[in-house]
């Protein structure tokens, strides 16, 4: 689990079907690839066989949407931005249009710090490799990256006819910052269709959602899910999260899919308003009942940086996150303090950066 949120797994990292505490309920975990990322679930129910059941629907799933979603691929949004690029209209699914159409909506409440619209510039600064990123040749010169940003649409460009995209300037649309937490909606429909009541479905240790809770036995009460919080400069997991019932979480950093030239960390999420890598914030966490929310969120957090947390989380309805700054300073909804001194004794973690990144 090498993303920003490490799972505190309850029976042991990979144990499969293992016995988890005196009750009935044995816990199956299963990891694979999607989205570029590893993928671990973890189900503990009754019937062992229901459990691989919901977890063979889940992963035919993450595979699909994992081509059909990626910008840079074969198949179906790499399909629509080629026709879009060149100024055309693209068909599209019954799938990815209610999708695209959310992606508009998230945009406009967010005040644009949420933008597909900046897949092109994701290319031109290499970071459509997944993590085999080059640095060599170093960050792509300034006025390439202003000609590129001024000639982009944006997803408010974006109009709509029946099942058809069009654009009003070439665009090209990049879903990144919202289809894991889609992806992990799409995962707790399935597994209420398989009436699976208590799972953990982790993408690539920055995206979870929590579903129901750890089943108590004889002599054990039931528990809630249970992560940690890495430190975005050391690595190391600085606290402990308690997750409800069915909420996901989401964690974007600076320090994935990156290369640092000099002093300069230059990494995969970019600003819309200047088409360059964001520097107001090192790590954002967000925790909501939605996790596409939440996936959004911490998107857009990492965006607007300090200067725009509180705004943001009034106008886009958050109530658990948590912004880590550049300097290692923490920043906090009032219910996200609440929640980690729960989930922490009782305090409130710090990380002492000594006013640099470690």
């Amino acid at each position: 689990m090498r993303l920003a949120a490490l799972m505190l797994a309850l029976c042991g990292l990979f144990a499969t079907s293992a016995r988890c505490d005196d009750s009935t309920a044995t816990a199956t975990i299963r990891e694979f690839d999607a989205f570029a990322s590893p993928v671990r679930i973890e189900i503990l129910a009754t019937d062992p066989a229901l459990a691989v059941a919901a977890i063979d629907d889940i992963e035919r799933y993450f595979r699909e949407i994992g081509r059909d979603w990626y910008a840079f691929g074969d198949g179906e949004l790499a399909r629509v931005n080629a026709a879009l690029s060149r100024g055309e209209p693209a068909e599209v699914s019954a799938t990815l249009m209610p999708l695209v159409m959310r992606a508009i909506g998230y945009q406009k409440s967010s005040e644009g710090l949420f933008d597909p619209g900046v897949c092109a510039l994701v290319k031109l600064w290499r970071f459509d490799r997944g993590e085999n990123i080059d640095p060599a040749g170093g960050p792509p010169a300034a006025d390439t990256v202003n000609r590129l940003h001024d000639g982009q649409g944006s997803v408010a460009d974006l109009q709509i006819e029946a099942n058809t995209l069009r654009s009003r300037r070439p665009l090209c649309i990049d879903l990144g910052g919202m289809a894991k937490g889609t992806a992990l909606e799409g995962a707790r429909q399935r597994l209420e269709k398989h009436g699976i009541r208590h799972a953990l479905v982790d993408i690539g240790g920055s995206s979870l959602l929590g579903i129901g809770d750890r089943p108590a036995g004889p002599q054990q009460a039931a528990r809630r899910w249970r992560i940690g919080l890495l430190d975005p400069g050391t690595r190391q997991v600085y606290a402990a999260l308690e997750l409800a019932p069915g909420e996901g979480v989401s964690t974007s950093g600076d320090y994935e899919r990156a290369y640092t030239t000099g002093e300069r960390r230059y990494h995969h999420i970019l600003d819309p308003r200047s088409g360059t890598p964001t520097s107001g914030a090192a790590s954002v966490t967000v925790i909501a009942m939605d996790a596409e929310l939440a996936d959004v969120a911490s998107t857009a957090l990492m965006v607007g940086g300090p200067d725009h947390f509180a705004q943001l989380v009034k106008d886009m309805g958050i109530d658990y996150a948590l912004l880590v700054g550049p300097t290692g300073e923490l920043q906090m909804t009032p219910a996200m303090q609440e929640r980690m001194r729960q989930s922490n004794g009782g305090r409130l973690p710090q990380l002492d950066w000594h006013g640099k990144r470690p």
